[in-house]
């Protein structure tokens, strides 16, 4: 994605001058640029609150996925949804800001320098998108992260707050007229391309009183460090949620593993080739995937860190979800953000207007999560659309995977939840 930077009220002003002069969005959603000024660079070590966002990240993922249809598989990408809600807050005020401010772990400065020590963490990861979709996986892994605000024609947002999104998200500018199904188009062409095809089609439905959508990608394709082999897989049983049994295809293999367990909770760690790992958790019989807590796998991701190696027999179903979608806007109370939607007290008034102007008309994040013997791909994108009112070696231990169980992928260097997904029915 081209992006759009911006420095200095001056720039923001001119910016948001030459929006308000631009025609409608071509319909590969080419976007707006300002030349010569960069983003924000923050280096890890410098973001004092990135833990704090991190675990908060993890928190609203966990609580997304509880509130989530518990007969489906499940994807989300708490990253996605973070960064989402956290372009958002750049434009909230009063309560709807201490809601965001609360969820999002971090505040103002503090949470801007977490998003840009992430980001730039993140960049030496980034790549083609269209790679994901390849026949074979890419030979390093690739994380890219894509952000984008649409607004909507004749609409004029304070500058400040665009100026915000450039300088800590990245994000791209364009403008389409969100009334009409031309917009659809545009939001989608977006979404295929910077998810490699693997999303093919926007949430967003554009009607007259949209004014501002927010656009937030992750996008995952990562070997394992030591592949399955193919010839090891077979159907093997699995119980289903409702206790029934069925055949899944599935991956076996021997070697050595960080294992850990938590209570009746088990859990391996299986690195990706470089920079990233997942975590496969499994619950006691009879637990949902979901009852998990933040606590709880807290505990288990810093024993799995600690552990050494050890001999493991592992079954491990291969995943391909296709594309699960999560309404997010009849979760908002239960996730502390109930003003964001509510006409009387929802206050985006620093995107524009005054409080009550503006509200939260949509929300959601559309995700995939492919599980194969070379590795992994996955991408999510979150949608928001703003309104106008009206040791010694022990005996080789066995983990099968074989019932509803929670897959995790994580950044090693900040522990970044990039993936969460509730698998309880493998077959595909």
């Amino acid at each position: 994605m081209a992006p759009l930077r911006v420095i200095g009220g001056l720039a923001a002003l001119t910016l948001a001058a030459s929006l308000a002069a631009c025609g409608s969005a071509t319909p590969s959603g080419d976007v707006l640029r300002a030349a010569g000024v960069e983003a924000r660079t923050v280096a890890v070590t410098d973001a004092a609150r990135l833990p704090d966002v991190v675990e908060a990240t993890r928190r609203l993922g966990l609580a997304t996925l509880a509130l989530a249809d518990r007969g489906d598989n499940v994807v989300l990408s708490p990253a996605s949804l973070a960064g989402a809600f956290a372009m958002l807050a750049e434009g909230a005020a009063g309560e709807s800001l201490a809601e965001l401010d609360a969820v999002l772990g971090a505040t103002g400065a503090d949470r801007g320098d977490a998003w840009a020590a992430i980001r730039g963490s993140l960049a030496g990861l980034d790549g083609d998108p269209a790679a994901a979709a390849g026949d074979e996986l890419p030979e390093r892994p690739i994380v890219h992260l894509a952000t984008r605000v649409v607004l909507d024609e004749g609409f004029d947002p304070r500058p400040e707050f665009l100026e915000r999104l450039a300088e800590t998200f990245d994000a791209g500018i364009t403008r389409a007229e969100l009334s009409d199904s031309t917009a659809t188009a545009m939001l989608s062409e977006w979404i295929r391309r910077h998810t490699g095809g693997l999303i093919r089609e926007t949430a967003i439905e554009p009607n007259a009183d949209l004014r501002v959508v927010l656009q937030d990608v992750v996008l995952l394709a990562a070997r394992w460090q030591a592949p399955f082999d193919p010839a090891d897989t077979q159907d093997l049983p699995f119980t289903l949620p409702d206790g029934s049994p069925a055949d899944t295809e599935t991956m076996t293999a021997g070697g050595f593993f960080a294992y850990a367990e938590a209570g009746e909770w088990a859990a391996v760690r299986l690195p990706y080739t470089e920079a990233l790992h997942a975590d496969v958790v499994l619950p006691p019989q009879g637990a949902d995937p979901a009852d998990a807590t933040p606590e709880l796998l807290e505990d288990i991701s810093s024993a799995l860190d600690d552990a050494d190696p050890v001999q493991v027999e592992l079954a491990l179903p291969t995943v391909d979800t296709g594309t699960t979608k999560t309404p997010l806007i009849d979760k908002l109370a239960p996730l502390g953000l109930g003003t964001l939607a509510d006409p009387g007290s929802a206050d985006l008034s620093g995107i524009a207007g005054s409080p009550g102007d503006l509200v939260l008309a949509q929300a959601v994040q559309q995700a995939v999560l492919r599980i194969d013997e070379e590795g992994t791909v996955a991408a999510a994108v979150t949608e928001l659309g703003v309104a106008e009112t009206s040791a010694t070696l022990p005996p080789a231990r066995e983990i099968r995977f074989d019932r509803p169980f929670l897959f995790t992928v994580s950044h090693d260097e900040t522990g970044w939840p990039l993936f969460l997904a509730a698998i309880r029915d493998p077959r595909h």
